[in-house]
């Protein structure tokens, strides 16, 4: 099992809403200024032309420099006068209602403090960073308390009852060590902990899973339904079965694949699938399908500024 996400780790991960320092960096190029601020909770690159704002979540355990190592999409986006807003949130492999109304009044305080553009504003998200971003897009189109232009996530774990279901088959794998074994117990145990077990885990875990396939629910994503939303993956299979001896329907590949299918019979019009091959490399260069690097920069920036 590998849905590539580093929860293991993670869950005993903290965050806070109270930045603790702030600096700012005034850059000026012939085209146009821009700022950069940084704080313990976030990393703002600000466009002064403020065509839009684009929010990105990284994936589990990672911050804003490690976004921008393997995604370096701020000076080209800044040319093009979009603000880039790095948030330092990678705590949670699904959020609640609590969990996105403490972080949708940062992301307003944010807002307000430095003027950001709120006419066309993008939220965008690496592994949990993607289903950080599906929750809180939903939490905040239902509220109206943003007016969300569009949504993008890269590979996310987006069905956390297949999760537990892959997590379950791999404790059963003989061949696989203890330390292979570290993150399905993980998950198992928690999942049983928090949601409890057999048909009560799953009735329990639809309240937070942005999709769940052996139900086709999709409720707590329906508001989505009224922006733009991609969903990239790189289904290699060749790469999982050799490197994590992991099949093909236990990959976060998998899982998007039939999101994408169940939105197209729900009558979405404005999803799209974005499969890529043979571009996910991480920032060191190792070829990994789960990476940033699958996203095409300029055609995302194309995407926001045409339909902003």
């Amino acid at each position: 099992m590998t849905y590539r996400i580093t929860i293991f780790l993670i869950a005993i991960l903290s965050f806070t809403c109270e930045s603790k320092s702030t600096k700012s960096i005034q850059l000026t190029t012939q085209k146009m200024a821009s700022e950069i601020i940084i704080t313990d909770n976030y990393e703002l690159h600000k466009s002064n032309l403020s065509k839009a704002l684009l929010i990105l979540f990284p994936g589990g355990g990672g911050n804003p420099k490690q976004i921008q190592q393997a995604f370096k999409i701020a000076s080209i986006a800044k040319q093009q006068g979009i603000s880039i807003l790095f948030m330092n949130y990678a705590q949670k492999l699904w959020m609640d209602t609590d969990d996105c109304k403490l972080l949708a009044k940062e992301l307003q305080t944010i807002i307000d403090s430095h003027q950001l553009n709120t006419h066309n504003i993008y939220m965008g998200g690496m592994s949990i960073g993607g289903n950080v971003t599906l929750s809180l897009t939903q939490y905040l189109l239902q509220d109206q308390l943003m007016a969300i232009k569009g949504a993008f996530v890269v590979d996310p774990p987006l069905d956390l009852y297949a999760l537990y279901e892959s997590s379950l088959k791999d404790l059963q794998r003989p061949d696989f060590s203890e330390a292979r074994l570290a993150e399905p117990k993980w998950i198992v145990n928690h999942f049983e902990n928090v949601f409890g077990k057999d048909d009560n885990l799953l009735q329990n875990i639809q309240h937070v899973s942005p999709f769940t396939l052996k139900t086709t629910h999709t409720d707590n994503i329906s508001n989505l339904k009224t922006i733009d939303l991609r969903l990239y993956t790189e289904p290699d299979k060749i790469w999982w079965k050799t490197h994590r001896d992991t099949d093909f329907e236990s990959t976060n590949a998998y899982s998007i694949q039939q999101l994408y299918s169940t939105l197209i019979t729900k009558k979405w019009q404005h999803v799209q699938l974005i499969e890529t091959k043979n571009k996910g490399y991480r920032a060191d260069g190792t070829r990994h399908p789960h990476s940033w690097s699958i996203v095409a920069i300029e055609a995302l920036i194309d995407w926001i500024l045409i339909t902003s």
